[in-house]
C-alpha cells in the first residue's frame, strides 16, 4: 500500500547547519520509520536556508531591464527581479518568460521555473534555490545511511504556479536514488516520475506556513538510479 507521511516538529533552520544530519536526528528523536527504498521528499527552502543561500536585497541594484519589467508587474520588488534575472545567467533577459504577473525562467540547469525559484523572504531577503539541488539529495541520502541505517531515494521539491492557474504545484528540482522519469515499453511513452511525487508529497507538505519540510513516500516500486540528474529529465 502507498503511504505518504510527513515529518513534524522540524525547528527553524538557519545558517550554518548540517541539514542531513540535523533531519535524521529529528527523525529519530520522533520515531518517524523510514526503510530502505522509501523515498524522501525535502523542500528545497529548509535546504536554501541550511546552505544560507539568501541574499541582502539591500546590495542588490535593479538594471535597466529589472525596472522595465517592474513597470509591467509592480508588485515584484525590482531588485527581487534582479535576482530571479541573475539566477537564469543571462542579463540580457532572454531566459525570461514574462506574462501578465507572471515571471518564468530558464535556469542553467535547463529547469523552467516560476520566479527562477527565487522566493522573498522576511525584512527583504531573497532566498534562493540551493547551487546544487542534486548533490544536495545525495548528501542527505548518504547522511540517512551513515546514521539511521537505510537507503532512500530522496527528492528535492519547489513551489512552482502556472501562468493559467491559481495557486501552486510542488515540482522535483533535484533528484538522487531513482529514475526521474517512468518509461512505458509498451508504447515508448515516459511520466515525468519525480515530479508526479513531488506533486503527492505537496498534499502533506502544503505550502508556505504548514512547517512539514519533509515526507516519506512508502510502498512504491520504482527502478533505482544512482546516476540518474536533473538534466536527464528536461528537453
Amino acid at each position: 500500500m502507498l503511504t505518504i507521511k510527513g515529518l513534524h516538529n522540524v525547528p527553524q533552520i538557519s545558517a550554518p547547519c548540517d541539514l542531513p544530519k540535523t533531519l535524521a536526528e529529528i527523525i529519530k528523536k520522533e520515531s518517524f520509520k523510514i526503510v530502505n527504498g522509501d523515498i524522501i521528499c525535502v523542500a528545497s527552502k529548509i535546504c536554501s536556508l541550511a546552505e544560507d543561500n539568501i541574499i541582502d536585497l539591500k546590495t542588490i541594484k535593479p538594471t535597466s531591464l529589472a525596472e522595465k519589467i517592474h513597470k509591467q508587474i509592480p508588485r515584484k520588488d525590482a531588485r527581487l527581479i534582479q535576482v530571479i534575472i541573475n539566477q537564469t545567467g543571462d542579463p540580457t533577459g532572454k531566459h525570461l518568460e514574462v506574462s501578465g504577473s507572471h515571471i518564468g525562467a530558464w535556469l542553467p540547469n535547463c529547469l523552467f521555473l516560476t520566479s527562477a525559484g527565487v522566493d522573498k523572504g522576511k525584512d527583504n531577503f531573497a532566498i534562493t534555490l540551493p547551487k546544487d539541488c542534486d548533490k544536495t539529495a545525495k548528501t542527505i541520502s548518504d547522511t540517512f545511511f551513515a546514521i539511521l541505517g537505510v537507503r532512500t531515494s530522496v527528492i528535492i521539491t519547489d513551489s512552482d504556479g502556472r501562468v493559467d492557474k491559481k495557486g501552486a504545484n510542488q515540482v522535483a528540482v533535484g533528484l538522487y536514488g531513482l529514475n526521474g522519469l517512468r518509461l512505458n515499453k509498451e508504447n515508448g511513452t515516459a511520466e515525468t516520475l519525480c515530479d508526479m511525487l513531488a506533486s503527492a508529497a505537496g498534499l502533506v507538505m502544503g505550502q508556505r506556513g504548514m512547517n512539514i519540510p519533509l515526507a516519506c513516500i512508502h510502498g512504491l516500486e520504482y527502478e533505482k538510479s544512482d546516476s540518474c540528474k536533473t538534466k536527464d529529465i528536461v528537453n
